[in-house]
């Protein structure tokens, strides 16, 4: 056998080998780990697909660096209803939001700059600045959101002491991945002033907030924003289907003609534009949205009866929407070693763990209800909690026997 050479391989990618992930939303396991669309509710797009397809000239070229200015006018359309005023220019089509945080990075930071994240926060988001080698200021929340007074305070500690201030903050203000909280519309107004005064950027990344199954929404951070400090990013992976690749920028056009400069694929696929474009435009996306918040609020209502029948001794805190769930494990149960036996009973579960940029307070699970039917979703907690009650009974039996 050929024996391999010792690649020469950057800091940033020592130790950043992805996962061989043995559950994922295909095969037998029960997914309850990945954020995937529900595979009944996928939309049908073949009539889009075959009008783009169609207008070959358009879709089978290079596409414009900034998007197609149809889909962006018809992003335009849509942030408007969450009353955020905007116009083309603001816009920059990406290949989902991860694009558009990784975009943020390449533009605002250099190596060792500060970043404000939530604690727990969206793993991949954590990959993506650890990978641009951000340092983290990591933030609590409770159940109005990221807590305002612990980074005011933080904030004001390190300026006095001499510390480099942030470039920016990531957050999702809206049934947040993890823990689901929504924020309230005074933090929001608050973080706004604080970036202000403190002179960092929000980036709000926003992908659950049509996925609502009760209450009334919170006006986004972006309607506070007067100073172009906000960026909003958007995607259709979560109100449509992850495979089109399609999300947004919204920002100054100072922010989005820089980070157009950086796009390393010179332009999002136009046929996936086109398809998007006109899903928007022919009101698919609105109904699909209605119909998917009403099947996945289903979804949510069953994994939480699972969960309180089957964890007894966790907290489990029930969302107002978006696709994932945050559980609170007794401290005698450990989350990595739940998730790696609950793998071997057939479910994919994801650790609280990756949630956090620094080390976790406590045991947490993220569990998500968007893929699995409820009559799976039950079944999954069930061997969740068949092996949630081995654990707290070895852990009862070692605490006797010391």
């Amino acid at each position: 056998m050929t024996q391999m050479p010792a690649y020469r391989w950057a800091e940033r990618a020592q130790n950043t080998v992805a996962s061989a992930a043995p559950a994922t939303a295909h095969g037998n396991t029960i997914q309850l780990g990945g954020g995937y669309g529900f595979p009944d509710e996928l939309p049908d797009i073949v009539t889009e697909a075959i009008e783009a397809g169609n207008a070959r000239e358009e879709t089978l070229q290079y596409g414009p660096l900034y998007g197609l200015d149809d889909l962006r006018d018809a992003i335009v359309d849509y942030l408007r209803d969450d009353g955020i005023t905007a116009v083309r220019e603001n816009i920059l089509i990406v290949n989902g939001a991860k694009h558009g945080l990784d975009l943020a990075c390449r533009v605002f930071l250099e190596q060792g700059d500060a970043v404000i994240v939530a604690a727990p926060s969206y793993l991949t988001a954590i990959s993506i600045l650890k990978a641009a080698e951000a340092s983290f200021i990591s933030i609590p929340q409770d159940e109005e959101g990221m807590q305002t007074e612990i980074l005011e305070q933080t904030l004001l500690e390190r300026r006095d002491s001499g510390l480099p201030m942030p470039k920016f903050l990531f957050d999702i203000p809206d049934f947040h991945n993890p823990s689901g909280i929504t924020m309230s519309a005074a933090r929001r107004v608050k973080l706004v002033e604080l970036a202000e005064t403190f002179d960092f950027i929000i980036i709000e990344d926003d992908p659950y907030r049509r996925i609502r199954f009760e209450g009334e929404p919170v006006p986004p951070i972006k309607t506070f924003d007067k100073t172009g400090r906000v960026i909003g990013l958007g995607t259709v992976s979560k109100i449509l289907a992850p495979g089109l690749r399609i999300g947004w920028v919204n920002a100054d056009p100072a922010i989005v003609r820089r980070m157009a400069a950086h796009k390393s694929d010179h332009g999002t696929s136009p046929l996936l534009q086109r398809i998007v474009a006109q899903l928007f435009q022919n009101g698919k996306v609105a109904h699909h949205i209605e119909s998917l918040s009403h099947i996945l609020r289903e979804h949510r209502d069953a994994m939480v009866e699972a969960l309180e029948h089957n964890l007894p001794g966790a907290k489990v805190r029930k969302p107002s929407g978006g696709y994932f769930l945050w559980v609170e494990l007794p401290e005698n149960v450990d989350a990595d070693e739940l998730v790696r036996r609950a793998g071997k009973e057939g479910v994919a579960i994801f650790t609280g763990k990756l949630c956090f940029a620094d080390e976790p307070p406590g045991q947490f699970l993220r569990l998500a209800y968007s893929f699995s039917t409820p009559s799976k979703i039950t079944e999954g907690v069930k061997r969740i909690g068949r092996v949630y009650a081995a654990m707290r009974t070895d852990a009862t039996e070692t605490r006797v026997a010391v």
